[in-house]
């Protein structure tokens, strides 16, 4: 029985210093936590309007790149965006299916949250079922699954990112794409790390937009298991945005573009065009949007 014991607390002694040794040092946490705060709070206009397609597809490495293995599956998405709440601190964005046909106003709605600690709402609307779906972990201490709109995007990829919820190290400088950025390691707190699916993340944030051009995302294994890249970036009335992204799934051996064709920036848009009733009503929001489209440039 002695020897049953000891053994079980050297088991435990080697788990525990297992973990601690896999634990990275931090390095200047401080500077790290400013430069991932100006990415969090950028500004990206108080409303915006974009018209994306949306490209999925598995693939296979040839000649160093990524090449599509399978029949591409694409979507014809518009988005809208607006900041919200007294101080226009929460954003409520809205995604709508218009191609193909058969998913033809399928919608996401996301409300994020400025509050610490407060995780975005979000739902999905499927209209041949006329039915809102509200978009629930299994319990609180757990992530959310599922993906948007078949892609190789995660509900809690997209989920607001909260400044508290990481700890922060600072790995250096990097060039990416002709861009100085600054590399950030970014660790889930003791408190975040059963809501999410990641072990940590590592950031390459553009110094002079504060855009977020890379971001890998690893397992509790240490695995890669995501990258995002940002590509095509340039000013829209003042305001730097990206009008690519491409997303990466090493596990599933899948990436998904998401090209940005038009886009307009800090154009007037109602509450209630972000809201349920857009969501439900095409034909009142399809009123709406017609003005909008004007006031999109390529």
């Amino acid at each position: 029985m002695m020897k049953r014991t000891l053994l079980l607390f050297a088991l435990l002694f080697i788990s525990i210093s297992s973990t601690l040794q896999a634990q990275p040092a931090l390095k200047d946490p401080e500077r790290a936590s400013r430069i991932a705060d100006g990415m969090i709070d950028r500004d990206d206009g108080l409303s915006a309007y974009r018209e994306v397609v949306l490209i999925t597809c598995k693939y296979a490495m040839k000649g160093g790149t990524r090449s599509c293995t399978s029949r591409p599956i694409t979507k014809q998405i518009e988005t809208l965006t607006l900041d919200v709440g007294e101080d226009l601190e929460d954003t409520i964005g809205l995604a709508i299916i218009n191609d193909p046909p058969s998913e033809k106003n399928m919608a996401f709605l996301q409300h994020d949250y400025d509050q610490q600690g407060k995780e975005s709402d979000q739902w999905m609307y499927f209209p041949a079922l006329k039915k809102l779906k509200r978009i629930i972990s299994q319990d609180e201490n757990s992530p959310k699954t599922g993906s948007v709109f078949g892609s190789e995007i995660s509900y809690e990829d997209v989920e607001k990112m909260h400044l508290s919820d990481y700890d922060y190290s600072y790995e250096g400088t990097e060039e990416l794409d002709g861009r100085t950025c600054d590399r950030i390691l970014a660790i889930p707190t003791e408190l975040h790390a059963p809501k999410t699916s990641y072990g940590r993340e590592v950031f390459w944030i553009d110094r002079e937009t504060h855009i977020l051009l890379k971001r890998e995302l690893y397992n509790r294994r240490n695995a890669l298991v995501k990258t995002f890249f940002c590509r095509d970036i340039a000013k829209h009335d003042g305001v730097w945005m990206f009008k690519a992204r491409i997303v990466v799934n090493h596990e599933t051996r899948r990436m998904t573009l998401e090209k940005t064709n038009k886009i307009a920036v800090n154009i007037p848009l109602e509450d209630e065009l972000v809201g349920l009733r857009s969501v439900k009503d095409a034909s009142y929001r399809e009123s709406k949007m017609r003005q909008i489209r004007k006031q999109a440039a390529k």
